[in-house]
């Protein structure tokens, strides 16, 4: 019997060579889909502070949104030791070369990841209930986790295509499950999460 990390190894080596094989244009064009969809999701619409990424390796591009007219709400991670901090997204920010040769911005406004009414989360599978399969690094399933257990937390919304949905993701005890995945195709809401 495989192991749960032999299982997301050979999913997310399946994800990622799917991902590779996108040309240029089907990844703008579901990158458009997708920040259309949020743009109008009342839980993005109406926040005042989203995490969100710059796409490296195949990941849906949320420039749609970072480059709108709603831009001053987002902020973007960089990685600091083990963990993410958010740092608020302005037009002409620098960024350089962070760890996983991933670019994080140089400078700018540190706000505290509670301090978000959301967070848009890059994965590279889901499933029907929303549980994701991230990078392995577990960045985001620390950061989801540090939050105090019964208090206000940010809806997190995976990003994804709609070909990376899965039956059913391995999950470990770590693993923090998403509140909604929107793809290219639709939004899915989980179960039990915050929108349901």
């Amino acid at each position: 019997m495989d192991s749960v990390s032999d299982a997301k190894a050979r999913l997310r080596a399946e994800m990622r060579a799917r991902r590779a094989g996108l040309s240029a244009a089907a990844v703008a064009e579901a990158g458009a889909a997708v920040a259309r969809r949020l743009d109008a999701f009342p839980a993005i619409a109406g926040a005042r502070r989203v995490a969100a990424y710059r796409a490296v390796r195949g990941e849906i591009p949320l420039d749609g949104l970072l480059d709108g007219p709603r831009r001053e709400v987002f902020t973007v991670p960089r990685v600091v030791g083990d963990d993410l901090e958010f740092v608020a997204w302005c037009e002409g920010q620098s960024f350089a070369r962070g760890s996983f040769g991933i670019p994080e911005p140089a400078d700018g406004e540190v706000v505290a990841f509670a301090d978000h009414d959301a967070v848009l989360v890059p994965l590279t599978a889901f499933d029907g209930r929303c549980h994701r399969l991230g990078q392995g690094g577990g960045f985001y399933d620390r950061a989801l986790a540090s939050l105090p257990s019964g208090g206000p937390r940010p809806t997190a919304i995976g990003v994804a295509y709609s070909f990376q949905e899965v039956a059913d993701v391995p999950q470990d005890r770590w693993d923090v499950p998403l509140d909604a995945v929107a793809t290219d195709a639709g939004i899915v809401i989980a179960d039990g999460g915050l929108l349901a």
